[in-house]
Formats: C-alpha cells, sequence, structure tokens
C-alpha cells in the first residue's frame, strides 16, 4: 500500500469519528413505561434528588461522631523566661523568722502525651445526630415524591405528543379533503357551473385548514420539546415515538383503585424533623457529662536539650470527669425553643390538612377519569357520524345535489367534531397520567 492511500484512509476515518461525534443523537421511545424509565435515569432533577440524599446520609455520619471518644496526640515545649517566685518558711533553708522567694521549675519544660475526651451525657449531640437521621428520611421522601411528580409529568407530555401526533394525522385527512374540493369546485368554475364567490369559499376553507395544520405541528414541537426536558435529552438530538395512538373508543379500569400523592410523607418528616428540632433546643437546659483523660510525660532542663530518654521523661496521668448545669443562660435558648415549637405546629398543620384532602382528591381523579371516558368517546362517535356526514356531503356536492356553503357547513361541522374528540381525549388521557403515577 503506498503512501498516498494510507493518508487517505487516515483522512477518512479522522473526518468519520468528527462527524459522528458532532452528529445529533437519536433516541427512540416505544411506550410510556420506557419513556419514565429513560426519565429516572436522565432527568437532571432526578440526579439532584439522588445526590441531596447522599448529602443527608453523610450529615448523618458527621452528627453521630459524638458516639466515639475524641483522641488526640500532643507535644508541648515551654520556655520560661522568667520562673515565678514563690514565697516559703525560712525554716526550710535554714533562714527561720524569714519569708524567702524561691524559684520552682527548670527554663526549659517539655510535655508529650495522649489527650482523650468523651460526652457520656450530651442531649444536644442526642438530638442533633436524631434531626440529621429524620433529614435522611426526609430526603428520601423527598426524592420519591419527585419520582411520582417526574411519571407523572412525563406520561402527560408522552400522550401530549402521542395526541398531537394523531390531531396531525386527522388534520392531514382534512386538508385532503378540503383540497380535493377545491379542485372540484375549480373545476365547476371553469365549466361555469359556479361563480366566483363559491371559489374563494373553497380555496378560504383550505387556507384555515392549512393553518389548522401548521398550529397542530407547531403544538406537536413544543409538547416534544417539554417531553425531551423532561427525559434529560438534549435539543439538538432527536427523539422518536414509535407507539401510535389509536383512534378508537377508550376502555377503562373497572375496580380502579389509587393511592394519594407522596406528599403527604415528606410533610410527615418535616414534622418527624420539626419535633427533633424542638427538643434540641429543649436539650440546651439539660445538664451534660463528660470524661476527660490525659496520658503523658515530662521533661525539665535548665538548657535548651531535649532527650528521647525514657529515665528523663516523668509520668504525668489524669483522668476527670465534668459535669455542667445550665442555670442561666439568657432568653436566647427560651426563643429558639419557642419558635421550634411553631415550627412544630406549622408542620403538624401542614401535614393533617394533606391527610385530610388526599382522599377528596382521589375521590375526584376518579370521577374525572370516569366522566372523560364517558366524554371521549360520546366526542369519538361525533366525529365519526361526522366523518360519514362530510363524505355524503362531498359525494351531493360533487353530483351538484348540495350547495357548496352547506358542504362547508358540514365540513366545519366536521372539523368542531374533531377538535372536541381530541381535546376531550387530551385532558382524558393527562388525567389517566396523573393516576398512573399514583398506582
Amino acid at each position: 500500500m503506498d503512501t498516498m492511500q494510507v493518508k487517505r484512509k487516515i483522512i477518512f476515518v479522522v473526518l468519520s469519528w468528527f462527524i459522528f461525534s458532532f452528529s445529533e443523537a437519536q433516541v427512540k421511545i416505544n411506550s410510556i413505561e420506557e419513556a419514565q424509565k429513560y426519565a429516572l435515569e436522565h432527568n437532571y432533577g432526578r440526579k439532584m434528588q439522588e445526590l441531596r440524599t447522599s448529602q443527608a446520609r453523610e450529615q448523618k455520619q458527621t452528627a453521630n461522631a459524638f458516639l466515639y471518644p475524641t483522641i488526640s496526640a500532643g507535644f508541648n515545649g515551654q520556655y520560661n523566661i522568667d520562673i515565678s517566685e514563690t514565697p516559703v518558711p525560712g525554716e526550710l533553708v535554714g533562714k527561720p523568722g524569714e519569708t524567702v522567694y524561691m524559684k520552682f521549675g527548670k527554663e526549659y519544660a517539655y510535655t508529650a502525651g495522649l489527650n482523650v475526651s468523651y460526652n457520656v451525657l450530651n442531649w444536644t449531640s442526642v438530638y442533633q445526630s436524631r434531626i440529621a437521621a429524620a433529614n435522611v428520611q426526609l430526603a428520601q421522601a423527598n426524592s420519591l415524591y419527585y419520582e411520582q411528580q417526574l411519571r407523572e409529568l412525563v406520561g402527560q407530555s408522552y400522550y401530549a405528543v402521542i395526541t398531537a401526533l394523531q390531531a396531525e394525522k386527522i388534520t392531514e385527512k382534512s386538508l385532503l379533503a378540503a383540497d380535493t374540493i377545491a379542485q372540484l369546485t375549480r373545476k365547476k368554475f371553469d365549466e361555469g357551473l359556479v361563480d366566483q364567490l363559491n371559489l374563494n369559499q373553497a380555496i378560504i376553507n383550505k387556507m384555515q385548514v392549512e393553518q389548522q395544520l401548521q398550529q397542530t405541528k407547531a403544538y406537536t414541537v413544543q409538547t416534544t420539546n417539554q417531553l425531551k426536558m423532561l427525559l434529560g435529552i438534549s435539543a439538538n438530538d432527536e427523539i422518536v415515538l414509535t407507539e401510535t395512538a389509536p383512534k378508537e373508543k377508550v376502555i377503562g379500569a373497572d375496580g380502579l383503585q389509587i393511592n394519594g400523592d407522596n406528599k403527604a410523607e415528606v410533610l410527615k418528616q418535616q414534622e418527624n424533623v420539626a419535633t427533633n428540632e424542638m427538643k434540641a433546643a429543649l436539650s440546651a437546659f439539660a445538664p451534660q457529662l463528660s470524661l476527660k483523660g490525659y496520658f503523658g510525660a515530662n521533661q525539665y532542663w535548665n538548657e535548651f536539650d531535649f532527650s528521647f530518654n525514657s529515665n528523663d521523661w516523668r509520668k504525668s496521668n489524669y483522668v476527670g470527669v465534668s459535669v455542667t448545669v445550665p442555670i442561666f443562660t439568657g432568653f436566647a435558648n427560651k426563643s429558639k425553643y419557642d419558635a421550634a415549637k411553631i415550627q412544630k405546629r406549622i408542620a403538624q398543620t401542614a401535614y393533617r390538612e394533606e391527610v385530610a384532602n388526599a382522599e377528596l382528591q382521589n375521590n375526584s381523579l376518579l370521577k374525572k377519569y370516569f366522566s372523560g371516558i364517558n366524554v371521549v368517546n360520546v366526542s369519538f362517535e361525533k366525529m365519526s357520524l361526522s366523518d360519514e356526514n362530510q363524505l355524503l356531503a362531498r359525494q351531493k356536492y360533487e353530483q351538484g345535489l348540495l350547495s357548496l356553503s352547506d358542504y362547508l357547513e358540514i365540513f366545519n361541522s366536521n372539523l368542531s367534531a374533531q377538535n372536541q374528540y381530541l381535546t376531550a381525549l387530551s385532558d382524558f388521557r393527562s388525567v389517566k397520567a396523573t393516576i398512573d403515577s399514583r398506582k
């Protein structure tokens, strides 16, 4: 292989890699379940919830540090510039009746050892640990609530795209019918069977349907972008929905039961956090008990010197107990406790209200669901009859048995029936997405 061929192959590989790297990716979604699963794996907000939960767990580990003793190693060196003098009786140095000032100590002192401390009883630390544990549960509840909301929003956006694509097909079919009538009317105009007014009406009717089709396509783009955002897909990437919603009646689920949303659990955990914060504020008035100890050795010198010889070190060990009982700490702790009690009441009220409203919300959703089924099915029947009427009207118009104005009235009535069906179907699917997220 010559050098030129090698260069060409290298250039081809580099260009292929470059094009592949900057080309748009394509995400294919086959069902609503796949869309929800993809969102749970790639949605930005979902990832943030997982990070917050991990952060809460780490903060819990930090709060639990009080369960273990604190041990530190230390080495100190001290140069006593002026050793303090201590008065002693003169009898000790052969000067009875006098007070003699003597210096005790060395100019250089060295200390090395271990400091150990342990909180035996510290209610503030105990409740701070419980607050951290409650915050983990709160983060997990928030994560589940966000997941439920994400499933609901993805379901609604998915159905919105499916419905928009379905609307495009229906409108394209109407546009084809409007174009056929416009062509037929122009032919009749050329034959002198209709006047300019009728021709203009047919053309205007076609333009209105074209405009409606463009609006429907714009709505499809809008809902697709919303779905992309929820799925965590880049705007430059393409999403393909392979599922095709059939134009048929809706069949509901008998004996459908749903659970409330996970917001109540979030509020319950907020109440739990508020309860522990109130107890933590109250613990500022409780006594504290701690142990401390020191295990080390000292050595002293009159000159700047230091020895590693064990005989030059003197042991210095002690163990102590510390009991602290707060008597008066000002009014800050009391105000903090009162504020924590109010926060707990707020959390309790919010939780109880959510629990009380949950049943009503579920009942309302179920009524909307079954009512939506009836509305969609009736709208479907109306649209089917309108489609049949439009076909019959076109045949009569072609045969000259029906005027263009009467045909356009039936045609517009059919467009209205189609819009009613699509609106009812969209509303029903939105409610269905909410119910499915709570099963």
